[in-house]
């Protein structure tokens, strides 16, 4: 059918009767379907209605979950923030989908104001607006699925002056956002939703807590959950930087917008020992390694940009973090919701081969340090046999020793404690079998993992499954300390000296015999 024909019939249709204007949207039932966006979990749908705080200048947020009164006993859930408020024109447009004055707005949270709507929905059938400002007292609107479906209309109530309520806190200007009926909470006691909110909000927001932001929940300070344990006061710490941030500039559009990415490595010597219980209570096993931050806020956690890596075991004890701006939002593929990414390939081809090569790396990296745990089982054990002898062995000598610089952060990364011995093994920087530090009058025995002597003896043996190898790895253990105890006893710099020669010469003859 050409051109003409097409044109001919679409004439004739119209002359036929009157034309219909089909509506764009069911009201009733877009409410209902805008309620499966999908937010994975309460805590990102109450995000939602934070970003929208932060965004109004807010540095004080409170979360308050209860259990309503009615027979059904739903939850009921209020943000009380203390931002700029709104005038009734920008509320009467805050609960429409898509009613924002900063429609793709790259500079902070928020771009298409559908977050206050689509969160609150997705959890409850009512949301409530209370806001103020100086001078104007307390506005007040609402959306509510059912009353909206009842009157079938596509419009919502006009905004009304109120009496400011007894939950409205007596500040200059703020917001209340209220939900109730909330007929979709994954919990059903009001205080495992408070337990799990804190978690959540405590990680989304660590940066915002970070910069002095004040983020409750009933009452109850959230406390900043850095998954890479670096951030400090965050609630768990130990974690150590790997290498420096990596940074990425991206064309975008007539701008550049930058990511930063930042990788962790967690305390294996000091938390392998924890039950399992401890290890999920902590995140440390089973928790996706990848964080993804966009304008300050986390939005997603999983296995991003590593490639044609699988994850291991081992890939529990490292962490990274992605940061990007949000003029990136369409590489990184973000959706309204800011709670999932879909990268392009594009984006994919820039980043994932130097991810992936850091995170094999430090897999390996995580294997060795297990290994080495491992071998100082009879390390420890050699250190508490060593120490029920101490009382009868001659005291040492009093006066500072200084570390040799060499040595020095080595010695330092050691988990301090007050037993006379403390053995460790790592690869040192020297070339000998060992080397003998005395701090705060404590004997500390470095083993070189590079040496042939724990290579091909002390290694195999502590690394053995049979007991008898065990117990002969601690009694070669008890050797060296014995070594070391002797040459802590000379108190003469020149005697010291001496002793480090010999004990320098040692390693080398016994590494030339055992390399023979």
């Amino acid at each position: 059918m050409g051109r003409q024909e097409v044109a001919l019939l679409m004439a004739t249709q119209v002359d036929s009767g009157p034309v219909v204007r089909p509506r764009l949207v069911n009201p009733a039932n877009f409410l209902f379907a805008t309620r499966d966006t999908g937010y994975k979990t309460t805590g990102l749908a109450i995000a939602e209605l934070i970003d929208n705080s932060l965004q109004a200048g807010a540095r004080e947020v409170a979360v308050e979950v209860a259990t309503a009164r009615s027979p059904d006993r739903q939850i009921e859930i209020m943000v009380i923030d203390d931002g700029v408020g709104m005038d009734a024109q920008t509320l009467a447009e805050a609960l429409t989908f898509g009613g924002t004055s900063r429609f793709n707005d790259r500079r902070s949270l928020g771009r298409y104001g559908m977050g206050l709507p689509n969160g609150a929905l997705s959890r409850s059938r009512r949301v409530e607006v209370y806001t103020w400002r100086p001078g104007v007292g307390v506005l007040w609107s609402r959306l509510d699925i059912d009353e909206l479906v009842h009157a079938g209309d596509a419009a919502l109530p006009p905004v009304e002056h109120i009496d400011r309520p007894a939950f409205v806190p007596n500040t200059g200007s703020g917001t209340v956002v209220r939900l109730t009926r909330c007929d979709r909470v994954e919990y059903k006691r009001s205080t495992a939703l408070v337990r799990r909110l804190k978690d959540d909000l405590g990680r989304i927001y660590r940066h915002f807590l970070a910069d002095g932001v004040s983020l409750q929940v009933n009452g109850q300070p959230v406390v900043a959950n850095d998954p890479l344990c670096l951030q400090p006061g965050s609630k768990i710490t130990g974690g150590r930087q790997f290498g420096d941030d990596l940074l990425y500039e991206i064309p975008a559009g007539s701008t550049t917008g930058t990511i930063s990415v930042t990788f962790s490595e967690l305390p294996i010597d000091r938390w392998h020992g924890l039950s399992t219980e401890e290890k999920r209570t902590m995140g440390v096993t089973a928790g996706p390694p990848v964080s993804i931050v966009r304008a300050g806020r986390e939005i997603d956690r999983g296995w991003f940009f590593m490639g044609g890596k699988r994850r291991e075991n081992y890939d529990d004890w490292w962490r990274c973090e992605i940061r990007f701006d949000p003029v990136l939002d369409e590489i990184f593929g973000i959706t309204h919701a800011k709670q999932a990414i879909s990268p392009r390939p594009e984006l994919l081809e820039i980043i994932s081969p130097d991810l992936e090569t850091i995170a094999r790396a430090l897999n390996g990296r995580a294997r060795n340090r297990f290994m080495l745990v491992k071998a100082a089982e009879p390390l420890s054990a050699a250190e508490r046999q060593a120490a029920r002898a101490e009382a009868s062995l001659p005291s040492l000598p009093r006066g500072r020793r200084p570390i040799p610089d060499e040595l020095k952060d080595l010695v330092d990364g050691l988990h301090r404690h007050d037993a006379p011995y403390q053995i460790a093994a790592a690869e040192l920087p020297t070339m000998g079998a060992f080397e003998v530090v005395v701090r705060d009058r404590q004997i500390i025995v470095l083993l070189n993992t590079k040496h042939p002597w724990y290579r091909d003896l002390y290694g195999p043996l502590a690394m053995s499954e049979l007991g008898r190898d065990h117990d002969l790895a601690r009694q070669v253990a008890l050797t060296l300390l014995a070594s070391a105890r002797a040459e802590a006893t000379l108190r003469r710099g020149a005697e010291r000296g001496h002793a480090q020669t010999l004990r320098q010469m040692w390693a080398d003859v016994l590494a030339t015999f055992m390399n023979a």
